[in-house]
């Protein structure tokens, strides 16, 4: 079947997570993603271990569907063969640090005089401009800086890294938007466009109910570990056996929910009878529901809650997930065959479509891998040209590495 973005070219210079988080969705519904890196490689093929090889499990994982050229930037050869190329793309995802793409003589006003209707993505840390644009920043920075750290963790922590790298992914998940919202405005006017994506500003819209409810009542909000300050009771208690995660998002729900613990007097109570009037009396109330949570195990409780349509699940660790009844049975999960790591696993979109599916389709490449292919293909160099370039070190080549 075809793939919706299957007639999409793109030149992924990103490295890390941000930029390439965002090529990869687009390589999974269908994108020609070509993957260019310098002789040493992207610096995540070494976050490891785990390692498959030379290259990190972590890198394997993420950069399914794309092909990996090596060129480099800095020689004048390898610059020119990468114009070439930008020439022939509808889109361009960088994540340097701001600056450099100018340094090196490829950002947007020299490449868009190459190619007009290139869409040109720019991940920082900060944005283009401000007083911060010049600053280095990775997930951890980003993560403290935005404020999403301070309302992370356990009651009167000081705030905890969120367990995935939030603010890469978020950043670029925006940034795949982005670059087909900017594609979309291309189909009306015939042009492309800068598009500026600050991971900090990732962060702001992911707090935006946050940020409005302190703009609004002026109370700061701190970390409150599986607890919500908007409804309750929405958090996860101890039981018998394994912990439970429940969430009442509404008054019906809380009237069907006491009686199932065998609470009914708590159903009409003042004190507990709306969510406004729960959230004025929290900790009474979450003592009285850890009490009778404790009475019975987690099986014991899914069998009460869950036929009663109280929405509640169990805290699963990752071991658990890949043999998950609803992971299996939707195929969430996708594997192929790399020709180092033997069958890897990679988690398949995460949204369905009808008519154009998106999938797996070819493993992360090793590091240029498709150099040749690609220049000889796309570009139409001759071997002893692409030989020649090989010998002066403006590409590599995997076999002559």
């Amino acid at each position: 079947m075809p793939m919706a973005l299957d007639d999409l070219f793109v030149l992924d210079l990103s490295h890390a997570l941000a930029g390439p988080f965002a090529s990869t969705w687009l390589a999974d519904n269908g994108a020609q993603v070509v993957k260019v890196e310098p002789p040493s490689g992207d610096i995540a093929r070494l976050w490891g271990p785990p390692f498959h090889g030379e290259d990190s499990a972590y890198f394997v994982t993420l950069h399914r569907n794309k092909k990996s050229v090596v060129l480099d930037l800095k020689h004048p050869e390898g610059k020119e063969i990468f114009f070439r190329l930008a020439e022939r793309v509808d889109v361009l995802v960088e994540n340097f640090r701001v600056g450099t793409v100018a340094k090196l003589g490829i950002d947007f006003p020299r490449v868009q005089a190459r190619n007009p209707r290139l869409v040109y993505c720019s991940i920082s840390g900060f944005g283009q401009d401000g007083p911060y644009r010049d600053r280095a920043a990775m997930d951890l920075i980003v993560q403290a800086e935005s404020g999403m750290m301070s309302v992370t963790g356990e009651p009167g922590s000081h705030g905890v890294r969120c367990g995935v790298s939030i603010a890469d992914m978020a950043a670029g998940m925006n940034a795949a938007f982005a670059i087909l919202a900017a594609l979309h405005a291309r189909s009306r006017t015939g042009r492309g466009q800068f598009v500026d994506v600050s991971m900090l500003e990732g962060q702001l819209g992911l707090l935006d109910t946050m940020i409005g409810g302190y703009l609004a009542d002026g109370i700061v909000p701190r970390p409150m570990g599986t607890a919500y300050k908007a409804l309750l009771p929405y958090q996860t208690f101890r039981t018998r056996t394994r912990d439970i995660a429940i969430a009442v998002g509404s008054d019906s729900l809380w009237r069907l929910f006491c009686p199932l613990l065998g609470l009914a007097a708590m159903r009409d109570d003042p004190r507990y009878a709306t969510n406004a009037a729960r959230s004025a009396n929290r900790e009474s109330l979450i003592a009285k529901l850890q009490e009778a949570f404790l009475t019975r195990t987690y099986e014991e409780w899914e069998a009460i809650l869950l036929p009663a349509g109280i929405p509640m699940g169990a805290i699963n660790t990752l071991d658990r997930v890949p043999e998950h009844p609803q992971v299996v049975a939707r195929g969430s999960l996708s594997r192929c065959e790399h020709p180092v790591a033997g069958e890897v696993t990679a988690v398949a979109p995460a949204f369905r479509m009808s008519e154009t599916p998106g999938g797996l389709r070819m493993p992360a490449p090793l590091l240029g891998q498709h150099t040749e292919e690609v220049l000889r293909d796309v570009l139409g160099l001759p071997e002893a040209e692409i030989t020649r370039l090989g010998k002066a070190r403006a590409i590599a080549i995997r076999d002559s590495r």
